[in-house]
């Protein structure tokens, strides 16, 4: 479900992807993510080749891409990345050839794919000197430069004017706040209504960054870069390095800028970020997805090592790398697609464990995406009102939520919703009104007799009756709760510290001796990542 900037460009090839006649729209729709990373893999090989690789060489480098964790995670779920990948590499592929070749026609490809990117996403403006560095091997005509640059406004301003041609056709089904018209679209660009990039990377009027957080970011991203190119891309990368020294120092310097400025610059930002995420283990997962960009670059230039190492030995040696760039991922990690996303089985629980009427108050994004996902996409909310208090102060928020529950007394304040759930019950008698765990503190501080409800709290203003030892089994006992471990590097571990507040309460509630069993099981909970 986007929400803004929206996105439009993804946004509308999402939209139109999901209209072909596929079993499950959704899942289609997650499916368009691969299909753009194996087209961004399939982009890095075309490059690479056209810099000069022989083809195992090159097809090493794009298999390490293609199947390294990080982008495998994010070429399965509806997310901008692998767009952005695609028209990363696909720009530096035009550019690559227009400073070889000095084809008028990939100059006006590249500007077309840099258009496009930098409509799609801010981060894309990283890549700027990288393609700079490729582009100034040769110099257009006045004319080309200016038609180049024509054709790189117009596929910036695309989207965004189909979705002021959306807009004028009526509303979209997803929540774009204030966003009405032609006139919204230049603000909805510059992000200036999310605060815009200096106010999200500092609550200050300056950009401060502390050495000590700028090096705990840095350490993130070698993390990332160890545990998703791996000591083997590594080594190759550094081999590359040392080849286009001796070869191609141009485009030595190309992948350095691509790899120090779409790295350097996010880490400059996110390290001067203020403590809006409480949560360091989320924080981090955030930041990893702003990793794929830099380790382009890095699978890059192990390409270009698996080149170095090519011309020193038989080919067929170079087709041995080649195949265990793609066999090696396997069968470390073998490949499931049985899975079902693990963020609706965590909403699928908050189902389970309510009933029809009941008031669901949300957390994080990723509650918010999961609920609406199964409320609006799939249709199977079952008549429970889910509601996100981060939105209560926007206007259109309680507009929809007013439209999308009739028979639900919204309780207001000056600023939008109150946040007075006893209001909310007194307000709505028949119904329960239940959070997730993630809100926990802020509920136990003004409903201090709320009880455990399966995977979720029940707000009860006054002394309830409880088994809690009951309610630990309950919750132990569910599906979700024994699910995988969360992988550190994605957002899913929301859901681990999710249920380790849970497995914390719970444990707080239990007699130590008399329920010995379930407060050993919640211990180990509590110690899983």
């Amino acid at each position: 479900m986007p929400h803004p900037p929206g996105y439009p460009l993804l946004t509308a090839l999402g939209w139109a992807w999901s209209r072909l006649p596929w079993e499950n729209a959704g899942a289609a729709v997650n499916g368009l993510s691969g299909l753009l990373h194996a087209g961004a893999a399939s982009v890095l090989f075309l490059l690479l080749r056209g810099l000069g690789s022989r083809p195992a060489a090159a097809l090493t480098g794009a298999l390490l891409m293609a199947l390294s964790p990080l982008f495998w995670y994010y070429s399965l779920v509806a997310e901008v990345r692998a767009l952005n990948d695609l028209l990363a590499v696909g720009a530096a592929l035009f550019a690559a050839a227009w400073g070889r070749d000095g084809r008028p026609r990939d100059l006006r490809l590249f500007a077309l794919c840099f258009g496009l990117g930098l409509s799609h996403h801010p981060t894309y403006v990283f890549l700027v000197p990288a393609f700079v560095v490729w582009l100034s091997a040769r110099r257009p005509s006045a004319r080309e430069a200016l038609r180049a640059a024509a054709l790189a406004a117009g596929a910036l301003a695309f989207p965004y004017l189909l979705l002021a041609a959306r807009l004028a056709a009526g509303a979209p089904g997803y929540n774009l706040f204030e966003v009405s018209g032609l006139g919204d679209m230049p603000g909805l660009f510059l992000r200036t209504g999310l605060g815009g990039p200096l106010k999200l990377a500092a609550a200050a009027p300056a950009l401060t960054v502390a050495p000590g957080r700028f090096a705990e970011h840095l350490g993130w991203f070698l993390s990332s870069a160890w545990t998703h190119a791996g000591p083997a891309a590594l080594a190759l990368a550094a081999f590359g390095t040392a080849f286009l020294w001796r070869t191609s120092r141009r485009e030595l310097a190309a992948w350095a800028a691509w790899l120090a400025v779409s790295a350097g610059v996010y880490l400059v930002f996110s390290s001067a970020q203020s403590s809006a995420f409480v949560d360091e283990a989320y924080a981090r997962a955030v930041a990893a997805r702003f990793h794929l960009l830099p380790l382009i670059a890095v699978f890059a230039l192990a390409g270009r090592g698996a080149e170095s190492l090519a011309r020193r030995t038989r080919p067929a040696l170079a087709w041995g790398l080649a195949a265990a760039a793609a066999l090696g991922p396997l069968a470390w990690r073998p490949l499931s697609l049985a899975r079902e996303n693990p963020l609706l089985d965590h909403v699928r629980a908050m189902l389970r464990d309510t009933k029809p009427g009941d008031v669901i108050i949300l957390g994080a994004d990723d509650d918010v995406f999961a609920a609406l996902e199964l409320e609006l996409v799939r249709g199977q909310g079952g008549g429970r009102a889910f509601v996100a208090p981060t939105m209560f102060g926007f206007p259109p928020y309680v507009r929809r939520l007013r439209r999308a529950y009739p028979d639900l007394v919204l309780p207001a304040q000056d600023s939008g919703l109150s946040f007075d759930w006893g209001a909310w019950k007194r307000l709505n008698p028949g119904r329960d009104v239940l959070a997730v765990p993630a809100v926990l503190g802020p509920v136990l501080a003004s409903f201090p007799n709320s009880v455990p409800q399966g995977s979720l709290v029940r707000i009860e203003s006054a002394k309830t009756r409880s088994d809690p030892a009951a309610d630990a089994r309950r919750f132990l006992d569910a599906p979700e709760t024994a699910a995988p471990p969360a992988r550190a590097w994605t957002q899913e571990v929301y859901l681990a510290g999710s249920r380790r507040i849970m497995a914390a309460w719970l444990g707080s509630r239990l007699d130590p001796v008399r329920h010995a069993s379930e407060a050993a099981r919640l211990s180990l909970l509590m110690e899983r990542p």
